[in-house]
């Protein structure tokens, strides 16, 4: 540094490091002793680069054979349903399924269209319905017209197979314990279909339970079941069409000690303890809950193990039904069968 006092000057030095100075240039760390020449830059090419060749988009790989007939998740868990029919009588599908092993049946129906495959809605305006039954007794819940919701996709449909998925979210069905919903997920069917077959002279169990609707014989071919819960008796059959016809009744505490003696529970809407009757096929919806459904139900005899009786009932159009549904008469009603007691 220079200082000028005067006509004198006084020359004072500052030790700065020379890299100070040369910093932008060379950097503290050395490089070249002369003056740095600029570098031209590198020129970037221009030329378009070849593109890779577009990988092609793999083909969805075609739904898997179900592990059983009928394959479906209840709230996440997997059922494979060993035991399974199916039926297309009457322009109506039916698939019904068990699985023995966790003591759950999932049933649906419908009416396919002419072209038959497609997709199904479950909801207010449907002509599908779904019964999913759990446990010993057992709970239900359902999906159908009214309530609950769901899909059944039909992919398949021959004189003798049917084939397809299906997911229901299903709402418990009040009188059977059950609570909540039920979300079917992940179903699937590949069954065969059985042509209706004569009913049985004597039914599996030796239970019997058969009327006549509208003066035309039915009977219970496919499955009937009797059990006594919280002194409700209740008495459920279905025949190949997945018509199901059902009776729950209230019994007095007398009965419940066999051997008892006859009693008859009516089925009208006095203001009096009285049973309900129902009857499902596919989205149609009988019962006795409303004006004109009245009849009668007698137990004649029951045991610890049995329980046999008659009916006569009058049942009309569920306001729920998006067609209204006439009028049926079911008489000459009979029942014989195993009793399950809980």
């Amino acid at each position: 540094m220079v200082l000028r006092i005067g006509r004198k000057m006084i020359i004072r030095r500052v030790g700065l490091p020379f890299c100070f100075f040369a910093f932008i240039a060379t950097g503290c760390g050395g490089g070249n002793s002369g003056s740095a020449s600029p570098t031209s830059p590198t020129p970037t090419s221009t030329a378009p680069s070849t593109p890779a060749p577009a990988t092609p988009t793999p083909a969805p790989p075609a739904p898997a054979t179900p592990a059983g007939p009928v394959t479906f998740k209840v709230d996440g868990v997997a059922t494979n349903a060993a035991s399974a029919t199916g039926s297309f009588t009457n322009a109506i599908l039916s698939i019904g399924a068990t699985d023995t092993t966790r003591g759950t049946t999932i049933g649906f129906a419908f009416a396919p269209t002419a072209t038959a495959v497609g997709t199904y809605t479950l909801g207010p305006l449907t002509n599908a319905t779904a019964q999913l039954l759990v446990g010993n007794p057992a709970s239900g819940w359902q999906a159908g017209l009214g309530t609950g919701s769901g899909t059944i996709t039909l992919t398949a449909l021959t004189s003798t197979t049917a084939t397809g998925t299906f997911a229901f979210s299903m709402a418990a069905v009040a009188g059977t314990g059950a609570t909540g919903t039920k979300s079917i997920t992940e179903g699937a069917f590949n069954v065969t279909l059985t042509a209706p077959a004569p009913p049985p002279t004597t039914p599996s169990g030796g239970s019997t339970f058969t009327t006549l609707i509208d003066g035309v014989p039915w009977t219970s071919s496919v499955s009937r079941r009797a059990t006594m819960t919280n002194n409700f008796l209740t008495i459920t059959g279905q025949d190949t069409n997945l018509r199901v016809i059902s009776f729950a009744v209230p019994l007095s505490a007398g009965l419940l000690i066999p051997p008892s003696g006859p009693a008859t529970i009516s089925l009208d809407l006095s203001p009096e303890i009285h049973g309900a009757a129902s009857m499902v096929l596919g989205a149609q919806n009988w019962d006795n809950g409303h004006a004109g459904g009245a009849g009668t139900f007698t137990v004649t005899a029951i045991s610890a193990t049995r329980v046999s009786g008659t009916f006569t009932v009058t049942l009309v159009n569920n306001p729920l039904n998006v067609v209204p549904v006439p009028t049926v008469r079911l008489t000459n009603g009979t029942f014989d069968m195993a009793l399950e007691r809980f």
